[in-house]
């Protein structure tokens, strides 16, 4: 039936074309079937005509360019469910089944069923959702550009083309640094000016699954001390800074890149903890693409799902896709408008990424560059990227080159031994840890003319020397530290580097303990959860000790089969200090402050300072918003907090760490707003004048008046602040205690707020 009325359709087409000579041949591929649009066609798949509608359900012909293919050309599965698509679905899977010669994609439709029933509908219909948002979100050319830059660069990785090829590699240009030294203390200062003129990114598009923990990584503890969260470390110091160097009434915004696993959970856990203290509308949050397609030959097939043949297999883009996000959302060129003159890059689990910040900028403001690279000293050869001169005849681009890549290069070029070490012990190319700062102005203009695209790589594992078959299928990635291979003319001269030890900037938390066993006993840092930890706790110990501090170092420990050391556990709150130049202030007497190898120290608040303390035990003392007070003559010793080995807890952060945090015994000690002090002391309240500061030398201090708070009112403590655990030393009450003024300035003259 449905073919003798089809045959009556194309009678009554062919008469009427005699009947007018002038009335164009018509073609099925490229007309609209007119019982479709009314709801009659009685043909369904095996019509010719086109069954497609506008987005108001009136039939419509392509444009005159467009050549759609014959519906019967499609894959029997695919021709049948054509109804079930958009017309854009339509157009796309038509093209892919058209691509040329072997690079065409029936394949995905070949094992479809011809037979219509609801649950395959749908997953029809969930496949044909993924590729078109795959073709939309793919920044060069779609997913047909996705497939056509695939099928060169998987070419050239089969030619095995090189592609640095004819560069010759040199030391780039940047600044090495020791903390604590005249040279970094003037750059950090020079930073400081910098700083409330940033913008901050946070690259976060990931689980915490391969950690072992099933929640975004952001929300994983950087230390079971406080319990503070990646996420909220990160905003503490940002409105840290905020405070202490924006313009009056300026927010620094921050911008999140999350992924399709991330971004729900990221936007809850900011809501749920009323962003951390951070105004709603200083975060922005972009969301990468659901990846791109997996594939599984050279002629850039996409790879079924193994046990699904109406799904694709996806993989990660990399996370190069931020500089596209950042243009196409308009985040970059809206800072821009709002003054900011900065931006910065960093990962989601590093919590060193902000001990280098103000110093960086302080580098890029001296040398003008419009992007420094953020490395540490690494050993030749030493698996992690480094950063390189690269030089083609009058081209020049300063970039991260694999480290796979330099050796050979190297080799090849101008050093015959390779990569070696200098007399510094280090090679002289600096490691990379993908933190970034930029130019905003240089930025944007980079950004208009690129659209923020990233060129690509791929890197196939082969399975024969021909390098015709994949392990398992590959895919393109692009990383956003390859930002200077878009750069041109003078711009390629802009980009440098800041360099610092890794215990002092990079400690990323991305392994399972496992893989950290694994790699710890090759002599790599294992990067797990209590390493991570530990290097937070041990960066705060080496800059305390670099200004003059006594900090001992603990024994070494091991927990899960992660060696790490034992302590002390040093937690400096943002709101306490952030830099290496504000410890100076927060410490104007260091070689009078001890702190044995077993202690715990957490400290926060602004208007806090500590002149002398010795420590063996635990100690914890807050300052209020609004409140000041001053740290003198402490002496605790208690049992403190001891990391009890648990080699199984239900809780996944223990769990992770191997140990869990068990709190012996706390001195606690809370400056008030209102001038009391919290903690067991008994307290004198009188005016007084100013008094001398401690003595540098660590000689025994007479104990006099200990803590003095607010600017007009002194707290003076009748006694020492000593731990109960510790005989009390006689106090001299004789003497009344001369005032001691509030601090009203901060590092580098800037107000306290």
């Amino acid at each position: 039936m449905a073919k003798k009325k089809s045959g009556n359709r194309k009678k009554k087409s062919s008469a009427a074309r005699r009947n007018n000579n002038k009335s164009p041949v018509v073609d099925p591929s490229t007309t609209v079937c007119k019982f479709y649009a009314e709801g009659r066609c009685k043909n369904g798949d095996e019509c010719k005509f086109l069954h497609t509608t506008d987005a108001k359900g009136a039939a419509t012909a392509p444009a005159a360019t467009t050549t759609v293919p014959e519906v019967a050309a499609l894959p029997a599965g695919l021709a049948s469910s054509m109804s079930l698509f958009t017309p854009a679905q339509q157009q796309l899977a038509t093209k892919l089944c058209t691509l040329p010669g072997t690079t065409n994609q029936r394949h995905l439709f070949e094992k479809w069923s011809s037979s219509s029933d609801s649950k395959n509908d749908d997953k029809k219909k969930a496949l044909m959702s993924k590729l078109e948002l795959v073709d939309q979100s793919y920044p060069d050319g779609g997913l047909l550009g996705y497939l056509s830059n695939a099928v060169t660069l998987l070419e050239k990785s089969r030619r095995g083309e090189n592609p640095l090829e004819g560069w010759i590699p040199s030391v780039p240009k940047g600044e090495a640094f020791e903390v604590g030294t005249d040279a970094f203390l003037k750059s950090e200062e020079l930073g400081l000016k910098e700083v409330g003129k940033c913008g901050f990114i946070l690259v976060a598009g990931g689980l915490g699954e391969r950690l072992g923990y099933g929640d975004i990584k952001i929300g994983l503890p950087t230390e079971l001390a406080t319990g503070t969260t990646y996420i909220q470390f990160y905003i503490e110091t940002i409105l840290a800074f905020q405070s202490r160097y924006a313009e009056p009434g300026k927010k620094l915004p921050l911008c999140i890149m999350t992924s399709g696993d991330t971004n729900a959970k990221t936007v809850a856990l900011l809501s749920a903890n009323n962003y951390f203290g951070m105004d709603k509308d200083q975060i922005t949050i972009v969301q990468q693409g659901q990846g791109v397609p997996a594939l599984y030959d050279n002629d850039a097939h996409i790879a079924l799902d193994a046990e699904d043949p109406y799904d694709i297999q996806m993989k990660p883009h990399g996370h190069g896709d931020i500089h596209a996000l950042l243009h196409s959302n308009g985040v970059a060129k809206a800072w821009q408008a709002q003054g900011m003159k900065w931006t910065v890059f960093f990962q989601d689990t590093n919590g060193l990424a902000f001990h280098t910040l103000a110093l960086s900028l302080g580098v890029s403001s001296k040398m003008g560059l419009i992007m420094n690279s953020i490395t540490c000293p690494r050993k030749a050869k030493q698996a992690i990227g480094a950063i390189t001169k690269l030089t083609k005849g009058d081209q020049q681009k300063t970039m991260n080159v694999e480290y796979n890549q330099l050796d050979p290069l190297l080799r090849a070029t101008v050093s015959p031994e390779g990569d070696v070490n200098d007399a510094s012990g280090f090679s002289p190319y600096p490691g990379n840890i993908n933190q970034l700062v930029f130019n905003l102005d240089s930025y944007v203009s980079i950004l208009e003319r690129t659209k923020g695209v990233m060129p690509e790589f791929v890197n196939p594992k082969y399975a024969d020397a021909e390098k015709t078959i994949f392990k398992k299928p590959t895919r393109l990635e692009c990383m956003m530290q390859d930002f200077p291979t878009v750069l041109q003319g003078a711009e390629t001269e802009k980009v440098g580097f800041t360099s610092l030890a890794s215990e002092l900037c990079f400690s990323p938390v991305k392994n399972a303990t496992p893989d950290g066993v694994a790699l710890q006993s090759k002599g790599t840092h294992p990067g797990v959860a209590a390493s991570g930890e530990a290097d937070q706790s041990g960066a705060v110990a080496r800059i305390l000790r670099s200004i003059g501090c006594q900090v001992e170092e603990g024994s070494k420990v091991t927990f899960n089969g992660i060696e790490v050391t034992s302590g002390p556990d040093c937690v400096l709150k943002p709101s306490f200090a952030a830099c290496a130049t504000e410890f100076k202030k927060k410490f104007p007497n260091p070689a009078a402050v001890k702190i044995s190898g077993r202690s715990s120290l957490v400290l926060s608040g602004q208007g806090l300072t500590i002149e002398s303390l010795d420590l063996d035990g635990a100690v914890v003392i807050e300052s209020e918003d609004g409140a000041s007070g001053v740290i003198r003559n402490l002496t605790v010793k208690n049992k403190g907090w001891v990391k009890e080995p648990k080699t199984s807890s239900d809780v996944e952060v223990i769990r992770m760490r191997g140990y869990d945090m068990r709190r012996l015994e706390t001195e606690k000690i809370v400056f008030k707003k209102d001038g009391s002090i919290d903690g067991n002391y008994s307290m004198e309240m009188t005016p007084k004048e100013s008094t001398p500061a401690v003595p540098k030398e660590l000689a025994p201090v007479a104990p006099k008046e200990a803590v003095t708070v607010a600017p007009k009112e002194t707290v003076v403590l009748e006694k020492p602040i000593v731990s109960k655990s510790v005989p009390a030393l006689p106090a001299d009450l004789t003497k009344s205690a001369p005032e001691e003024k509030g601090d009203d300035q901060f590092c580098n003259g800037c107000t306290i707020m």
